[in-house]
């Protein structure tokens, strides 16, 4: 039995297709999903053979693949493809959810010093990273930062990326963890 995704989350999820065809060819490949690896890598001057580097590109394949499979479209997925296979890939619990671990690799390559926190700082350097706005950043990180101690746990940050791909709420701050900004 599928179940059919919400206005909200269609609406996210066409905003994240328009987000990922950077060179508007109306599909969803993987040279888009390339491209916001890349960003991140340029973005923390990474070495594409660092491991903070490799887990991003890692999670990213890995959803990636996730998507080509419920698809079963091949390697082009057009938007309609593209939020049928999103959906089914966030809904999938059968197994490690590969939306998911994108946000905790993601996590792991914001908390720069390793303290298992992210601070306002570390996100400000990620939403530059993605090109966001300061104000628009400071808002997002208020928002995931949902006990006001002044820092992201892993858990907020999960969640936040949770609520963007289950929740009806469209302003999600969790949109940032997919690069929707």
């Amino acid at each position: 039995m599928s179940i059919t995704p919400s206005e909200a989350i269609v609406a996210r999820f066409n905003e994240l297709f328009d987000v990922l065809d950077t060179d508007g060819d109306k599909y969803a490949t993987w040279a888009d999903y390339q491209r916001l690896v890349d960003r991140y890598i340029t973005g923390y001057t990474l070495d594409p053979t660092e491991p903070k580097a490799h887990a991003i590109e890692t999670a990213y394949r890995s959803l990636w693949n996730r998507l080509v499979r419920y698809s079963g479209a091949g390697d082009r997925l057009e938007r309609q493809e593209f939020i049928a296979a999103m959906h089914a890939a966030s809904e999938d619990r059968s197994r490690s959810n590969a939306a998911e671990a994108v946000a905790e690799a993601v996590f792991d390559l914001l908390d720069e010093d390793g303290d298992g926190r992210i601070s306002l700082e570390e996100f400000l350097v990620y939403a530059a990273a993605l090109g966001a706005g300061e104000a628009d950043a400071r808002t997002r990180f208020a928002h995931v930062d949902t006990d006001g101690d002044g820092d992201m746990s892993r858990e907020e940050f999960v969640l936040s990326a949770r609520q963007f791909l289950f929740g009806e709420d469209s302003d999600s701050p969790g949109g940032f963890v997919f690069g929707v900004v």
